[in-house]
C-alpha cells in the first residue's frame, strides 16, 4: 500500500447492490494493524477442530454473468443448520457474488472464492432479505463456515471482517429494497445471454413490490444466529 490513505470498503455483503458503496478514507497503517490483529486472533484459535456438518451444504448450481463476478442460482440452495431440522433456502434465481472478501486479506491467501463460498451465498442472501439482524446473519455465516470445514484461521478472519465492515453494505441493501430493486430473478429472466453483465441487466428488470410483512417478520432460523455455536438440536 504505497499511498498514505486508502479507500477501503470492507464488505461481505452483495457487491451488486444498486447503491454504490461509500468510500471511507482509512489510514493504511491502521488498516494493516487491524488486519494483522485479526490474523493473530485467527491463528491463535486455529487449534480448535472445525465442526462436521450433519448435512453439508450441497454444491450450488450456478449460471455466470459475462464477467464471472456475479452468478445466478439455477436451483434452490438448502442449508440445514447443525443437527436441527431448520433449513435456510436460498431460492432459484438469486444473484450472488459469493463473497466480497476485503482486499486487505488477499495477501493472507483469501480471495473472492474458497471453501467458504457456499456459506457466503447463504450470508449474501441473509444480507439481502434482512429478516434476521445483521449480527445474526454474521453468526450464521460463522456457523455455516464451521460446518463447511473452513480452516479456523480463515473463518475467524472472514467473520471479523464482516463484523467490522458489513454495516454499509447492509444499509445499501436496505435502501435498494426500498426502491424496489430485486435480487431474485423471475423464471422469465433466467435465460440471459453469455455477454450480459448483471450491472446492465438489473436495469432492465421491473421493480419489485416491497413485502413489508415478510421483511418485518423474523425467520425461524434467525434464533440460531444468536451465537456462533453450531446447534446440536
Amino acid at each position: 500500500m504505497a499511498n498514505a490513505n486508502l479507500a477501503v470498503a470492507i464488505a461481505h455483503a452483495p457487491a451488486q447492490s444498486d447503491v454504490p458503496a461509500r468510500e471511507v478514507p482509512i489510514d493504511s497503517g491502521v488498516v494493516m494493524k487491524t488486519v494483522a490483529a485479526m490474523w493473530i486472533v485467527a491463528v491463535a484459535a486455529a487449534a480448535a477442530s472445525p465442526a462436521i456438518a450433519q448435512q453439508p451444504i450441497p454444491p450450488p448450481v450456478l449460471k455466470p454473468f459475462a464477467d464471472n463476478g456475479d452468478w445466478v442460482l439455477m436451483e434452490n440452495l438448502r442449508y440445514q443448520i447443525g443437527q436441527t431440522s431448520t433449513v435456510i433456502v436460498v431460492p432459484r434465481g438469486f444473484v450472488t457474488d459469493f463473497a466480497s472478501i476485503p482486499q486487505a486479506f488477499w495477501s493472507f491467501g483469501l480471495s473472492a472464492h474458497g471453501r467458504y463460498s457456499k456459506a457466503a451465498i447463504v450470508h449474501d442472501y441473509l444480507y439481502w432479505t434482512q429478516r434476521c439482524t445483521r449480527e445474526q446473519a454474521d453468526n450464521l455465516l460463522m456457523i455455516a463456515m464451521k460446518e463447511s470445514r473452513v480452516d479456523t484461521g480463515q473463518r475467524v478472519a472472514i467473520y471479523e471482517g464482516v463484523r467490522l465492515g458489513g454495516g454499509q453494505p447492509w444499509q445499501n441493501n436496505a435502501d435498494a429494497r426500498q426502491r424496489g430493486s430485486i435480487r431474485v430473478l423471475p423464471e422469465a429472466a433466467l435465460d440471459f445471454g453469455p455477454d450480459v453483465l448483471w450491472r446492465d441487466y438489473r436495469t432492465t428488470l421491473a421493480p419489485a413490490l416491497m413485502m413489508d410483512a415478510d421483511v418485518a417478520t423474523p425467520a425461524a432460523y434467525c434464533v440460531f444466529g444468536d451465537t456462533t455455536n453450531v446447534p446440536e438440536q
